[in-house]
């Protein structure tokens, strides 16, 4: 206590100094960022029904990982894991976690870090579709628990969209469409983007200093605020769960792709609540498409569009 009581009599205090109530004026910023990402969800309904349908899918995302801990427990103690269970585990306590991220991120203005953790959160999807395509994919994904065997992974699987093309061909199979380009179309935005804010870019420097041109800033853009054109993340990443959704079928309790079930006990595989989110899951998806929300025709070209 001496050390933080010696630190907020000298640094803290120089640093406050001339400041009338600090502590009220840091919540009353954080307040008016939160008034302002209201605004947004009452006066834009594409925005509204996208970060609502995002927090359902990080709620999806949550059970499922929480399921199969779950299933861990209740399983005989002399049993060994899958390897899809442990794939599933990790993939799906990974993608819940970066999501919720995200949408903090969104809601209190960080737009650009946002934008930075999508590309990272592309290449995690492409990467669990692939393994339940592909048995010795999830083998090797398990198997990769040191650094070194990790980075290797990447490199051989991952880098240089070499995961993104066999999702492209899966798709193209799922719609029957040879050969197309869906997949690269409707996440090229983030990828472009994704890649300037994570590398040291002079061009995510300049994004950070001057802002978003439709940005409602009141002080310089490098102080967070809320933007709507944030729903252009929530877009995209909706998109490819919705390429997840594909390939998981009917997982998690039945079979799909290479996998096997990921619930090896009664208690789990009887579990209604499970049923019931799904189908939520399911009916959101059909709603999104429906209303055509999740993909955008552009006038100019006639192809689907994520968003800006």
């Amino acid at each position: 206590m001496r050390v933080r009581e010696t630190f907020d009599s000298t640094i803290l205090r120089d640093f406050y100094q001339g400041r009338e109530t600090p502590i009220d004026r840091e919540q009353d910023e954080l307040n008016s960022r939160r008034r302002k990402f209201k605004n947004i969800l009452e006066n834009d309904t594409d925005f509204y029904l996208l970060h609502r349908c995002t927090n359902i899918s990080a709620g999806w995302l949550s059970m499922l990982a929480a399921s199969v801990v779950e299933d861990f427990a209740n399983a005989p103690k002399t049993s060994e894991p899958l390897d899809e269970q442990v794939a599933a585990l990790a993939f799906f306590s990974r993608l819940a976690n970066d999501l919720w991220a995200i949408i903090e991120l969104i809601e209190t203005g960080f737009d650009l870090q946002a934008r930075a953790l999508t590309r990272s959160y592309l290449e995690h999807v492409d990467a669990l579709i692939c393994c339940i395509q592909d048995k010795e994919l999830t083998k090797e994904f398990v198997r990769a628990v040191e650094p070194e065997d990790s980075n290797a992974f990447w490199h051989k699987y991952i880098s240089k969209n070499k995961l993104k093309v066999r999702v492209s061909i899966f798709i193209s199979e799922k719609i029957g469409v040879q050969n197309s380009k869906l997949v690269d179309i409707l996440r090229e935005d983030a990828e472009l983007s994704g890649s300037m804010l994570l590398h040291p870019t002079v061009t995510a420097g300049l994004s950070t200093a001057f802002g978003n041109e439709d940005g409602d800033y009141e002080s310089y853009p490098i102080f967070p605020t809320p933007l709507a054109a944030s729903v252009g993340i929530l877009r995209t990443i909706l998109i490819h769960l919705f390429w997840l959704w594909f390939a998981m079928e009917s997982l998690p309790k039945i079979a799909a792709g290479q996998w096997r079930s990921l619930f090896l006990t009664d208690a789990l595989q009887n579990n209604r609540e499970l049923d019931r989110f799904a189908n939520i899951y399911s009916k959101m998806f059909g709603f999104l498409l429906d209303n055509q929300l999740l993909m955008i025709v552009s006038d100019s070209n006639e192809v689907p569009i994520a968003g800006s």
